[in-house]
């Protein structure tokens, strides 16, 4: 009985062990989507506009580098993208094909609807880090440094000569964004796995870019060539040389700064070439897209073996 007890002991010890290892290796800290982009990495990933936890639980175990969960066109909000986060979160200790995940864990980024300090606040209270904000419609200096100064709380670590003070509301303990307090560390993650990208969309804002990627605490440059060709006058009409010549300039500008360059891939564009041409983030897709192309083509191959067609076919 004793042998018995002992073998049973032993064996339980060395599950334990093994998955204390197991657990121990998973948790282990992986460099931030803003630490490796920094360093000079590239990142791939949608555009989300579902305001699906399902969806986004689905997508970030298929492993896009990042997901812009976007809070400006789409019906999400503070309180429905919390959820969205924790589904996404749901999918990081997830395993594909039988394997734990050897890539880096998809990251959220969040686009809120403008600059208002107040909205940012109850974003950055919900998400867990590593991940980022995107503030659209960025025209000057002046309102870059309101957007570094939303992302941090009063007498934050300094980043350098000419580091922003934050205005940042704190309720550390009592939010999600720390584990409900049990992150003490918190703060300095703020600093060190929080990125912030502003988004330049009119010809006002490509003129500016050297002066808004000069602001401490910008860490990359979003261009949307939508809202750039749209801002002349141009509304997607992206072989117009005039068009071209505006997306040319601003990708420069931000190429001659500090600053990261991240944008849309426009329709035509290629994406190695962007890659190859200095981009290190993108958005090739969007979710809803995906979605109605993979319906799409289902119904096609419907169609193609029946000839019958559906009885209601909008796409």
């Amino acid at each position: 009985m004793s042998r018995t007890l002992s073998a049973t002991t032993v064996g339980v010890i060395f599950a334990y062990l093994l998955l204390t290892l197991h657990f121990s290796w998973a948790l282990q800290p992986m460099s931030s989507l803003r630490q490796r982009l920094l360093s000079g990495a590239k990142s791939y990933g949608p555009v989300c506009m579902s305001d699906s936890p399902v969806v986004m639980e689905l997508l970030a175990l298929t492993g896009y580098g990042h997901m812009i969960i976007d809070h400006e066109h789409s019906p999400t909000h503070s309180s429905s993208g919390q959820a969205l986060l924790q589904a996404i979160d749901a999918a990081r200790f997830s395993s594909r094909n039988g394997q734990q995940q050897q890539h880096h864990i998809t990251e959220p980024i969040i686009r809120v609807p403008d600059d208002d300090p107040t909205y940012m606040k109850k974003v950055l209270d919900s998400m867990r880090l590593p991940a980022g904000v995107l503030v659209p419609m960025v025209e000057n200096a002046e309102t870059a440094r309101k957007v570094v100064a939303a992302t941090r709380y009063p007498l934050q670590l300094s980043d350098g000569p000419g580091s922003i003070d934050g205005i940042r509301g704190c309720a550390v303990p009592f939010v999600r964004a720390s584990g409900y307090g049990q992150n003490l560390d918190y703060m300095k993650h703020c600093q060190e796995d929080l990125l912030v990208m502003v988004q330049v969309e009119t010809e006002k804002g490509v003129e500016a870019i050297a002066e808004i990627a000069s602001v401490p605490g910008v860490d990359g440059v979003f261009l949307g060539p939508f809202d750039l060709s749209c801002s002349i006058g141009k509304v997607a009409q992206f072989e117009d040389a005039q068009v071209k010549e505006l997306i040319r300039t601003a990708e420069q500008s931000v190429l001659e700064t500090d600053c990261f360059l991240a944008g849309f891939k426009s329709g035509g564009r290629d994406l190695k070439r962007m890659f190859d041409d200095g981009y290190s983030l993108v958005c090739g897709s969007i979710d809803l897209g995906l979605l109605k192309e993979a319906a799409r083509q289902d119904v096609e191959s419907f169609e193609n073996i029946s000839g019958y067609g559906t009885e209601s076919n909008s796409f």
